[in-house]
């Protein structure tokens, strides 16, 4: 199993560094959208409740339609308009995870609204990226970097030192202590990327805040599909990814940190 989980990181990591560093803007946009909004989409389809996979495959064309055409005629100027709904979905998922019983139940409505906000938070996640890639490649490395260190370090001190759980009903293996490593981790690497980096808008400082702030909000990523997840009784989105699950999985806490370091960047950048 480890074997293959680290077969399956490095290819994912040779192919995504490839496609963010090589490939010009609008065949980037094209990619990341088959992964995010397509195959993205169908594992969505099946948190919000939908088994039957003619729907799900409906959901995820739909959805890849919708990118397709926003990198068609969405002016640049505007990118920054179209990232606050994103923002405000996961505002309101962060707000949702305090009350982990909400919308268990499989009625047409909670079907609809998860559908909804999965849409919403998939499409600013794929605009974030393309709009990134589109400036600058290094600023989708700094993020990848703040999002491992976060993960990297919350693993590690949350081993040795254990302690309460941070969220028990959601996922009981994360701890207290493995957040606050997590954010220690993710404030460090970001604050250094941000000096070293090619084409950072940030400075140490900022770069230390927007690395607390995106640790953060990839926390509360990660335990939102792990919320949905056990709604649904699932262990994985998929089994797109072996030895990760699925894309929804793996790319959990950069799809909530994506919208946000891309306003930050933009704000920033100015």
């Amino acid at each position: 199993m480890l074997r293959q989980r680290v077969v399956t990181a490095l290819i994912l990591a040779i192919a995504g560094l490839g496609a963010l560093f090589l490939l010009p803007a609008p065949a980037f946009a094209t990619a990341a959208a088959l992964l995010l909004a397509g195959f993205g989409g169908w594992e969505a389809a099946r948190l919000a409740g939908l088994d039957v996979n003619a729907q799900r495959v409906a959901v995820a064309l739909v959805l890849l339609g919708l990118c397709l055409s926003l990198s068609w005629w969405l002016p640049p100027a505007a990118a920054h308009w179209a990232l606050l709904p994103a923002c405000a979905a996961w505002l309101l998922n962060m707000a949702w995870l305090a009350r982990p019983g909400l919308g268990r139940n499989a009625r047409a409505a909670g079907v609809a609204g998860k559908l909804v906000i999965l849409a919403v938070i998939l499409a600013g996640a794929w605009l974030s990226l393309s709009w990134l890639q589109s400036n600058s490649p290094w600023l989708v490395v700094m993020l990848l970097i703040l999002i491992a260190a976060a993960d990297t370090f919350a693993y590690f001190t949350g081993r040795h030192f254990g302690g309460p759980k941070l969220a028990p009903r959601i996922s009981p293996g994360k701890t207290l202590s493995g957040a606050a490593g997590g954010l220690i981790g993710a404030t460090a690497l970001t604050a250094l990327s941000a000096s070293i980096l090619p084409d950072s808008p940030f400075t140490a400082v900022s770069g230390a805040l927007v690395g607390l702030g995106l640790g953060m909000i990839s926390i509360a990523g990660d335990l939102f599909i792990s919320l949905l997840k056990r709604q649904r009784e699932i262990k994985d989105t998929s089994s797109l990814l072996p030895g990760h699950g699925g894309v929804l999985d793996r790319f959990d806490s950069l799809t909530a940190a994506l919208p946000f370091f891309a306003l930050a960047a933009m704000l920033w950048g100015q």
